[in-house]
């Protein structure tokens, strides 16, 4: 995360990002993986250290380490950390002038980091040069362009639209699409880069949680997407739209996300 983090650092979006990582544990954040004990991983982007206090859970025995470029965050991290009994080395740094020698770690982890800048390819260079032969990295990041919800509503649309716009001044809202290519062209092999689909609909009780969950964060968007020019009555609209769904009779909505892996050669040497 870095000083532009479009969501702030209130308190609040502090609580947020503690629930949103406890959301999808299970369903996105650690499925799959196989994190051994004493092996070393950095999360790039660690923020107030919710995803981090997660996998201390889930690999117990992993080594972790964090960064963020704000110190309120770190300090933050530090916090949770420490009431969830989870060690981390934590640091204020920036992704893309890593601190760390190079093959230090044996995997790197990001979620929801790469969307908040405009450039990837220098964190991505950085990742290779800290991971050791064979290591691993997985990012998770969501498409924001990839976002549908049924029945149709303008203001709804409104509202994505200008979302993606807000994440295009500060970051990359389409970054999960490009992830696959930019680690090859990073120079990682294994590359895979798996959409992976949440769909809710009328009768799943997940379809309101998921839209509460999506509010949580589109919700205090809005003074800032008015700011830059867009429509605050018609904004607000596309919110009440959105958290009348469970309501209607035949509704649904569906978002896709990416998690991309890859490895460093395993023949590259330290």
């Amino acid at each position: 995360m870095s000083e532009g983090y479009i969501h702030g650092f209130s308190e609040d979006e502090r609580d947020r990002l503690v629930a949103q990582a406890e959301l999808w544990r299970d369903r996105f954040l650690t499925p799959g993986l196989t994190y051994g004990a004493g092996e070393r991983l950095l999360e790039i982007g660690c923020g107030v250290g919710a995803v981090l206090a997660v996998l201390g859970e889930t690999f117990p025995g992993l080594e972790l380490t964090g960064i963020d470029l704000v110190p309120s965050q770190i300090a933050a991290a530090r916090e949770l950390l420490a009431s969830r009994g989870v060690k981390a080395e934590l640091h204020v740094a920036d992704a893309a002038k890593l601190p760390f020698d190079d093959a230090s770690f044996d995997h790197v982890y990001g979620v929801w980091v790469l969307e908040h800048v405009r450039d990837a390819r220098p964190i991505l260079r950085e990742v290779h040069r800290v991971l050791r032969p064979g290591g691993t990295v997985a990012f998770h990041e969501t498409d924001y362009g990839m976002f549908h919800v049924h029945p149709h509503h303008p203001d709804v649309v409104y509202l994505g639209e200008a979302q993606r716009a807000l994440f295009a001044r500060e970051g990359d809202p389409h970054v999960a699409r490009a992830l696959g290519a930019r680690l090859v062209s990073a120079g990682f092999v294994d590359v895979t880069c798996v959409p992976m689909g949440f769909h809710y609909f009328t009768g799943d009780p997940e379809l309101a949680r998921f839209v509460d969950y999506l509010l949580g964060f589109l919700e205090p968007m809005v003074p800032r997407l008015a700011e830059i020019g867009h429509d605050e009555t018609r904004l607000r609209s596309g919110v009440a739209a959105m958290r009348a769904l469970a309501t209607l009779p035949e509704a649904s909505i569906t978002q896709i996300a990416f998690r991309a892996r890859a490895s460093r050669d395993s023949s590259a040497p330290r």
